[in-house]
């Protein structure tokens, strides 16, 4: 019996569209033993409701995906799924599946594959790196896709930040939110992102906060994606005025996280509730912290 965990993530991060990502201490947990024959997929959560329990599963395609590379046949398996990420909500929830599958099924087969082989092949089942390299790589992670050989860089991230995320009670599928993105961009819309991903990685990395604000900016995809979620820019002001160092969409949305010091972790969690709870519902604030090791095979008993 085999047990991954694999961290949420929460990607772009403003300007870093599809190429940067953080993975958070929020966890997917799947646990597989081959038996006789067949597949049992159990689903120990809610999402049980919706989630496929057959050869669509995106954990066993992922699985699959590693046993067809290396020519490997289970007699059958048995799946526990326990989803702690929120699905479609822009944390990270199908790269969660697909990387716990890739390592699992690697693992089944005797880890004929590589860390950065299985990396390829998340990227090449999710269609792009920035969720999938920090929930398998861990920490912060800027990634590029260079004819197929994904080129990163994954470094922790200090102690002194924390995550806020925001996530509201409706979802937003990411093919949604990809539609209503422009096919093409003016430079200077291009140059202001280049700039700012530059320098929001730069200031993770060297701990000059005081540049993340401007670092998070974004005209690529925030404006266009705010349609899809009502308050975005209400919330983003407020998570500003309690203290927040800068606030972004996660991923396709309609998450949304605020950057916090620790420091100011506790008062910003209980204004930002405050808030929440007089105007906004409909939200919840769930305060994480990066996770640096990112995805784990487990010991069976853990």
């Amino acid at each position: 019996m085999l047990k991954v965990r694999v961290p949420a993530t929460s990607a772009n991060m403003g300007p870093g569209f599809d190429s940067m990502g953080v993975a958070l201490n929020l966890y997917n947990y799947v646990t597989v033993e081959e038996i006789d024959s067949g597949l049992v997929i159990d689903i120990t959560d809610e999402t049980g409701k919706y989630i496929r329990k057959d050869e669509k599963n995106l954990v066993y395609q992922s699985m699959k995906a590693v046993f067809d590379k290396v020519g490997y046949t289970p007699k059958g398996l048995h799946l526990i799924l326990e989803n702690n990420i929120m699905v479609t909500r822009g944390l990270g929830s199908s790269s969660a599946g697909i990387v716990s599958g890739l390592l699992l099924g690697n693992a089944l087969a005797g880890n004929p594959l590589s860390k950065d082989t299985l990396l390829a092949m998340a990227v090449d089942i999710e269609g792009h790196g920035d969720n999938v390299t920090p929930a398998l790589m861990g920490g912060f992670c800027i990634n590029v896709n260079q004819n197929g050989k994904i080129r990163y860089v994954s470094t922790p991230v200090k102690e002194d930040l924390m995550f806020a995320a925001l996530v509201p009670d409706f979802y937003l599928q990411t093919k949604k939110a990809r539609s209503v993105l422009p096919r093409s961009v003016t430079m200077w819309d291009a140059v202001y992102n280049t700039g700012r991903s530059a320098l929001l990685a730069a200031s993770i990395m060297s701990g000059k906060y005081e540049n993340i604000r401007a670092a998070v900016g974004d005209k690529l995809h925030q404006r266009y994606r705010k349609r899809l979620i009502p308050n975005m820019d209400a919330l983003f002001q407020a998570c500003y005025d309690k203290g927040a160092l800068g606030v972004y969409l996660s991923g396709a949305g309609p998450t949304i996280v605020a950057i916090v010091h620790r420091e100011k972790a506790a008062t910003f969690s209980g204004e930002m509730h405050t808030v929440l709870s007089k105007r906004m519902k409909n939200w919840t604030l769930h305060m994480l912290e990066a996770d640096n090791q990112g995805a784990q095979i487990l010991d069976e008993h853990q």
